[in-house]
């Protein structure tokens, strides 16, 4: 048989976590249900999972010889939802950057752990069904970063995306990824915003953190597949924004994703071009980038911007507002909520993009003309 048994347990005393706020006062989150986490190592595929048993968490591992026996499950511990889902057969990098634009896209970002949320949104949009199937036909879903940290549901939120990215693809769909800030952090080894549950979780794998997204697992693969900036018709996405010096440098959209994905997991010091520590700076740079959302930038120049991109529109997270916002009449989407807020008040928001038009649903799924202008300058 292809699948052997579970090849160990290692357990802890499960602890309770606290109740998640945005940036946390106190972090008293513990190892916790978790996973799945899929190594290659050994000649082999090892499937490694937290879940709770009686009153301990415990490590369950699976060992496979190839991809074809292996099938996932995820166990969301926050909200009680399961999905499964196989590996895919193959990954490649994202050699696409731009797409015609599809009759309906639904576009959310800066989930960063926060499973209800993203599902919230999905369902809402009519991208998935109770049971996390894509129902969402020929349509395009849009990630626009920032997935990892701060939540205790990361591992499930990436799962999700991956499982529905393979389901759009067999309807003729698409789920586009976009690396955020936060994703681009864990690849390099910088954790400042991750909960302690996951440093516990992979010290009962008999890993270090870093290892859980390394090269040599199926997560840290896919992502290290991924684009940092796309053009769906006539909108740009892209998590921070582009700014004027990152226009000057003349990079057009596949020499900046191949930039990324080439340097992605390196150190600002150990990026050998220029294009490269532009792309990634943390003040300028395409993941961390704040002065289009913050108004900082004059009309003129993102025209140019957008001119230059073959864009009308700019669609952008990180960067916080009190509700979806058009900015440079129309010009610049800003759509970073704090979800757990709107969960707690019942007002939820996700931008749909319907025939060119868009829009603004609500916790029901009733839409509304995106026509008002809400900016708050909070920093995150």
């Amino acid at each position: 048989m292809l699948r052997k048994s579970i090849l160990m347990f290692i357990c802890v005393v499960a602890a309770r976590t606290a109740a998640l706020s945005h940036d946390p006062p106190a972090d008293i989150s513990g190892a916790s249900t978790d996973g799945p986490h899929v190594f290659y190592e050994a000649g082999g595929i090892i499937v490694r999972s937290i879940a709770l048993q009686g009153e301990q968490y415990c490590v369950q591992a699976e060992r496979h010889v190839d991809k074809s026996s292996v099938r996932l499950t995820c166990t969301v511990e926050e909200t009680g939802d399961v999905f499964s889902f196989p590996l895919k057969k193959n990954l490649t990098p994202e050699t696409t950057n731009t797409w015609s634009l599809p009759d309906k896209m639904l576009v959310i970002s800066d989930v960063e752990g926060n499973f209800e949320a993203m599902k919230r949104m999905l369902l809402t949009g009519g991208a998935i069904d109770a049971e996390f199937n894509w129902i969402y036909g020929k349509g395009h879903v849009v990630m626009v970063g920032d997935f990892f940290d701060r939540g205790l549901s990361v591992t499930e939120c990436l799962w999700l995306a991956y499982k529905l990215e393979g389901e759009a693809a067999e309807a003729g769909g698409k789920v586009h990824f976009i690396l955020g800030n936060h994703e681009i952090m864990n690849l390099a080894g910088h954790t400042d915003y991750v909960r302690k549950k996951y440093f516990e979780n992979a010290q009962l794998m008999d890993k270090q953190y870093t290892e859980l997204f390394g090269a040599d697992t199926e997560l840290g693969r896919w992502l290290r597949t991924k684009n940092a900036v796309e053009r769906v018709g006539s909108y740009l996405f892209c998590h921070g924004g582009i700014s004027i010096d990152l226009l000057e440098a003349n990079l057009g959209l596949g020499e900046i994703n191949r930039i990324v994905r080439e340097n992605l997991g390196l150190k600002a010091s150990e990026m050998k071009t220029y294009e490269a520590q532009l792309i990634f700076n943390a003040r300028l740079g395409i993941f961390w980038y704040r002065g289009l959302v913050r108004k900082e930038v004059p009309k003129a120049d993102v025209d140019r911007i957008l001119q230059y991109f073959g864009a009308r529109h700019m669609v952008v997270g990180h960067t916080l507002v009190s509700d979806i916002a058009m900015l440079y009449d129309g010009s610049i989407i800003a759509i970073d909520l704090l979800h757990e807020e709107r969960i707690r008040t019942g007002k939820m928001s996700t931008l749909t993009i319907e025939k060119g038009d868009m829009y603004v649903l609500d916790h029901h799924g009733r839409k509304e003309p995106l026509d008002q202008v809400i900016l708050v300058d909070t920093k995150k």
